[in-house]
C-alpha cells in the first residue's frame, strides 16, 4: 500500500468491475474508414485495430514498419500505412524526441490546438509548413510537426528500464508490468507529450501528477523533464490505484488508463479493455 493514500479516495468495488471487464472482453473493434499516409499510435492501440481502421493486412502494416512483434508498439509511435520506413529504433538506442514527424489534421481542429497537443509553438509549426495565415488549415491537411524546441536529454533504453526496475521494487509492483505499462504509454520517452497533454514515460496528466505529489511521492517534483521522477511518480500512483483495486491487476490498468471515477460513473470503456489487454500482453513478453 502506497503511503499516505488520501482518505477522501473512494475504494470501488472490485468485483463489479470484474464483471464489467469480463462482460465486455469479447467486444471486438469496429473499423473505421480513414485516408492517411501515417499514423501516430494513440495510448491503447493495437497494430490490428489500426490495420482494421486503415483497411490494409495486420502482416503487411507490420512488415512496412519494420516491426518483428506486432504487440510491442507504443504512443506517439509514427507507422508508415504504405511504405517501408521502419519505426522502431534499435535496442539501446536513445529515446528522445522525434526530428519532425507528420500529422493529419482532423476536422474541427485548429493550429493552435496541434501545436499545444505536441509541445511546439504556433510559429514554428506555422514556419515548418509554409503557413503564412495560421488560422487556414484544413481537415485531411497534412502537417510536418517539428522537433519540440525545449524536450528533455535523450535517455537510452536500458537507462529507462533500470529506472522502471527500481520504482517497481520501490512501491512493490511486477516488474515486467511496470515496464510493459511504461512501454505501451510512451515508448520509454520521456519527450513524449499525448494529445491529451499526458507527460514523459507514465504519461502523466498535470492534475493526478499534481496529486501524487501532494500525497504520494512529494519529492518527484521535476516529473515533466526528470525521467527518474517521472518514472517514480508514475509508479506511485499505480500503486496507489491497485491498493485501490484489492491487489487485482486488470483493474488497476483500468483506472491507471480510464480513471476509477470514470469507471464508476460510465463503466468500462471498449478501448480501456483492449489497453489493459496490451499492457499485459507486452508484460509477459518482458516477463521472457
Amino acid at each position: 500500500m502506497p503511503p499516505h493514500p488520501p482518505p477522501a479516495v473512494a475504494k470501488p468495488s472490485p468485483l463489479l468491475l470484474r464483471l464489467a471487464l469480463g462482460a465486455a472482453a469479447a467486444l471486438a473493434l469496429l473499423p473505421v474508414t480513414a485516408r492517411a499516409l501515417t499514423h501516430e499510435v494513440q495510448p491503447g492501440e493495437t497494430l490490428s485495430a489500426i490495420a482494421l481502421r486503415y483497411g490494409v493486412p495486420l502482416e503487411a502494416l507490420a512488415a512496412a514498419n519494420g516491426i518483428a512483434n506486432p504487440d510491442l508498439i507504443f504512443a506517439g509511435q509514427l507507422l508508415t500505412i504504405a511504405g517501408s520506413s521502419p519505426s522502431v529504433p534499435p535496442p539501446g538506442a536513445a529515446v528522445g524526441p522525434p526530428a519532425g514527424r507528420l500529422y493529419l489534421v482532423q476536422p474541427g481542429e485548429t493550429l493552435s490546438d496541434i501545436a499545444l497537443r505536441h509541445g511546439v509553438t504556433v510559429k514554428a509549426l506555422a514556419a515548418a509548413n509554409g503557413l503564412h495565415n495560421p488560422d487556414r488549415i484544413f481537415a485531411g491537411q497534412l502537417l510536418t510537426i517539428p522537433a519540440p524546441t525545449s524536450a528533455p536529454a535523450a535517455v537510452s533504453r536500458p537507462q529507462v528500464e533500470a529506472l522502471l526496475r527500481q520504482a517497481a521494487a520501490e512501491f512493490g509492483i511486477w516488474p515486467p508490468l511496470l515496464l510493459g505499462l511504461a512501454w505501451l504509454e510512451s515508448g520509454w520517452n520521456q519527450a513524449m507529450i499525448s494529445p491529451a497533454g499526458a507527460v514523459g514515460i507514465m504519461q502523466l496528466m498535470p492534475a493526478t501528477a499534481e496529486w501524487g505529489l501532494e500525497y504520494l511521492a512529494p519529492d518527484a517534483v521535476d516529473w515533466r523533464t526528470d525521467p527518474r521522477d517521472n518514472i517514480r511518480l508514475g509508479a506511485v500512483v499505480f500503486a496507489h490505484m491497485l491498493w485501490q483495486a484489492g491487489g487485482d491487476l486488470d483493474i488497476a490498468l483500468a483506472f491507471y488508463y480510464q480513471g476509477w471515477w470514470s469507471i464508476e460513473q460510465f463503466g468500462i470503456f471498449e478501448e480501456t479493455l483492449q489497453y489493459v489487454a496490451n499492457v499485459l500482453a507486452i508484460a509477459e513478453d518482458f516477463a521472457e
